[in-house]
């Protein structure tokens, strides 16, 4: 796609959005829109740039533009009305959480704004949260801007997530490791914070680790052999399954800073597929060695 192609879609924004919402302005140089919402003397109104809707209108034909801009002027407002809503429960930056998902969740059920989020490796995404009352809503990239959780200085979601699980103390299981706290789905954050909670993982062969929900991971030694992979690979898979806070059914191996993922077979049980690396080596004897045998 050309420049052309975004001031096409910038002048369809400008032409439109004052017709599906009356009062706003859309400054083409800028590529903003100015939105406003309220009821009776309180009205208020933000400042959004453009961007992320142009971005989405050039992957998709000319005939479906004005629908998704529609769609997401109108999630624009939502947005404001709950950023309103949301400073009620007191200071936003404080109540900022974040968790470790498998990677495309966000794609998968986002709406017509997009979520603040930061990509974490090959295999997962950390998604942005604000814990408003008992429930944790997503932050989007417009309310965060508009929150302006943004700014320099703010507090870190990522930071004040690994505040509430640095208490976390794995228990051991059948030689697996598991960090688990029922309900609280920022234990999914130890991955990241693996020098604190996992410092296996920065030990000689590192750990196998599962993810099967936001609110447990569980783990083993990485060279531990292929009956206790196996072991790990069917309790993440019986953990996962049908379970309301679903993160990932695979097994990765963690060593240091890398991830890589272990493929687990289909059967009853599963069983992993380990790397060569992490498969147990035979002794070779002088003789063996001499004889190539």
């Amino acid at each position: 796609m050309t420049g052309t192609d975004d001031s096409a879609i910038v002048d369809v924004i400008a032409e439109l959005a004052p017709i599906w919402l009356p009062g706003c302005v859309v400054d083409s140089a800028e590529r903003t829109v100015e939105v406003g919402w309220g009821r009776g003397a309180l009205q208020m109104s933000a400042v959004v740039g453009v961007g992320e809707i142009v971005d989405r209108c050039l992957q998709l034909p000319q005939a479906r533009w004005a629908e998704q801009i529609e769609a997401w002027l109108r999630a624009v407002v939502a947005e404001g009305e709950l950023a309103t809503e949301e400073h009620r429960f007191g200071d936003v930056a404080e109540r900022q959480r974040a968790l470790l998902v498998q990677r495309g969740w966000s794609a998968r059920t986002a709406g017509p704004v997009a979520d603040a989020l930061i990509p974490f490796g090959d295999h997962f995404e950390v998604v942005v949260f604000i814990s408003t009352g008992s429930d944790l809503r997503r932050l989007t990239v417009v309310r965060r801007s508009m929150l302006g959780l943004g700014d320099p200085g703010v507090l870190s979601p990522v930071q004040l997530s690994l505040h509430e699980i640095a208490d976390l103390v794995p228990a051991e299981q059948n030689g697996i490791s598991i960090l688990r706290r029922d309900g609280d789905p920022l234990v999914s954050m130890a991955v990241v914070d693996r020098e604190t909670l996992l410092p296996q993982a920065s030990i000689g062969a590192g750990v196998l680790i599962g993810v099967p929900r936001l609110s447990t991971i569980a783990y083993c030694p990485a060279d531990a052999g292929q009956a206790r992979a196996d072991a790990l690979a069917a309790w993440v898979a019986d953990s996962y399954r049908g379970a309301a806070d679903q993160c990932s059914p695979d097994l990765f191996w963690l060593q240091g800073d890398h991830m890589v993922q272990v493929p687990v077979t289909l059967a009853t049980p599963p069983a992993a597929v380990l790397p060569a690396a992490l498969k147990p080596q035979p002794r070779r004897t002088w003789l063996r060695h001499l004889f190539g045998r």
